[in-house]
């Protein structure tokens, strides 16, 4: 009878330990499990990200990135597009086991203390409670973390989203820019254009083919050695050495400023194309100077034609002959008093491109050009040729062009159709050289400076009528110029070779007062 009053009265208190103090218990358990597991969370996660006094294994450095055949940039990625998703993972790899560990600990003390006794044990309600509190803290616990997790990936993924706008955003209004100024890089040696350079990091020339905004940063990017470089011409990636994209050969200095003019000179071998070159970029010099413009060579290899071409000019007034290869530009940056830059690319091909058709198709650069001179050389001439008494004749058989003009532009503007340049909306530019050679018959002819009296001696004395009448019909505007490339004891280029120079700028929008 006792023991079924102690059954009966243990019972009743189990009864009223569940139905009264139970809940509150359970909640108030299933609340501070919860906190406990969200606090340690939050610790572990900071101690992983390198907050914390003793930070976690962090995340291994990422090894510096080398360019390979798959396309790699040698530059660490942007931070959203790859670091900030393995700080995320690892932060969370390393939250879990600490959470185990909590539940797994607070498990085996609950049981250790609670249960194990017996069932006559008065203790293991109290465990019951605990245990129910400690579920339900852990989902609870559980459910916050998760949240907490996908509100940090969906923040990243939202902030990674704002980036790419970014991204499309700065590449768009630097390509409107760059339109409307009107800059489009011509690469000097293969003629490629409308391209993003290859540019050369400054610390250890390392060279990145596409720095653009993109994966590998927004407004600045990390070089494999630390650098941190600039991203769009606008922020002053133009500073850098910059490559073709296509060639790799090295472009003008500060590529991407200025708009760019392609001005090629053609004409036969031995018409004098090169010494002209020569000594209108004198004539450029001269008028900048005396107009407060500036001229600026554009590139190392043009400074380095330059003062070797003077040296041969002024030394021996002999110019060496252009090698017969695909030629590489000459550049030079021109900024009048008013007015923009311009950044232009002058082209002298070898007189042997000329002769043969296929090899004329080699000069891709005639294709971007829409100001053509043609340098006649009035020796090749027969007409003129044969009024030179016998002395003269052989004083200039040697310098005297091996093609009449003619020939050379009948095969020049065959090309230049075929290759699709609108020759109809094109200028031609034609110089006629040598003229200290010939003053004697200029005198004779009674020619003067003048665009038409020019044309009119070429077609009535020197018989070229059907020359200019196909330069008329093919071009949509032809002037012609009667020049002498002679430069005097104090290094002063003719007048008449400063005339064509600002005619031609003139032309380009470079207004230079002489």
């Amino acid at each position: 009878m006792g023991t079924l009053i102690l059954l009966a009265l243990g019972a009743w208190l189990i009864f009223l330990f569940f139905a009264i103090p139970g809940p509150f218990i359970t909640a108030a358990t299933a609340l501070y499990f919860a906190g406990l597991l969200v606090v340690a969370s939050f610790q572990e996660f900071g101690r992983a990200m390198g907050l914390g006094p003793s930070p976690a294994a962090a995340v291994p450095e990422r090894p510096p990135p080398r360019r390979t055949e798959d396309g790699r940039e040698p530059a660490y990625r942007q931070y959203l597009f790859q670091q900030a998703g393995r700080d995320l993972r690892h932060a969370y790899r390393l939250v879990w086991p600490r959470l185990k560990a909590i539940v797994t600990g607070h498990r085996r003390q609950v049981k250790n203390t609670f249960f194990g006794y017996g069932p006559m044990d008065w203790r293991w309600p109290v465990g019951v409670v605990l245990t129910v509190g400690q579920l339900t803290g852990t989902l609870l616990g559980l459910t916050v973390i998760s949240l907490v997790a996908a509100a940090q990936g969906i923040v990243l993924l939202g902030v990674g989203l704002v980036a790419l706008l970014g991204i499309y955003l700065l590449r768009g209004v630097d390509t409107v820019l760059l339109w409307i100024r009107g800059v489009r890089i011509t690469c000097p040696a293969c003629y490629r254009r409308g391209f993003y350079p290859v540019y050369e990091c400054r610390n250890c020339t390392a060279r990145h083919h596409d720095v653009r905004p993109g994966r590998y940063g927004v407004v600045r990017r990390v070089c494999a050695c630390g650098e941190r470089l600039p991203t769009l011409l606008l922020l002053g990636s133009y500073r850098m050495k910059a490559f073709c994209a296509h060639c790799e050969a090295p472009l003008a200095d500060r590529v991407g400023t200025s708009a760019e003019v392609v001005l090629p000179v053609f004409g036969a071998a031995g018409a004098g194309k090169t010494r002209l070159m020569i000594v209108i970029m004198m004539a450029v010099d001269a008028i900048a100077r005396r107009s407060d413009a500036t001229l600026q060579l554009a590139d190392e290899d043009t400074r380095r034609w330059d003062a070797q071409a003077r040296r041969e000019l002024l030394g021996s007034d002999n110019v060496a002959k252009t090698r017969i290869r695909l030629p590489r530009a000459y550049s030079m940056y021109i900024e009048p008093r008013r007015g923009s830059r311009r950044l232009v690319h002058v082209f002298d091909p070898a007189g042997e491109y000329f002769n043969e058709s296929d090899r004329l198709q080699e000069l891709q650069f005639l294709r971007l050009a829409r100001t053509f001179l043609f340098v006649v050389d009035p020796l090749s001439i027969d007409g003129l040729w044969s009024r030179l008494d016998r002395g003269a004749q052989d004083r200039n058989r040697s310098i005297r062009a091996r093609r009449e003009p003619e020939f050379v532009f009948a095969q020049t503007v065959q090309n230049l159709e075929a290759m699709g340049v609108p020759t109809e909306k094109s200028r031609l530019v034609v110089v006629v050289s040598k003229r200290d050679l010939i003053s004697r018959l200029l005198s004779d002819d009674g020619v003067e400076d003048g665009d038409e009296a020019v044309a009119r001696w070429l077609d009535e004395n020197l018989h070229q009528g059907n020359m200019l009448r196909a330069m008329r019909h093919a071009f949509g505007e032809v002037s012609f110029f009667l020049t002498t490339s002679v430069v005097s004891a104090d290094h002063q280029v003719d007048d008449s070779v400063e005339r064509l120079t600002s005619w031609t700028l003139a032309r380009q929008g470079l207004r230079l007062s002489g």
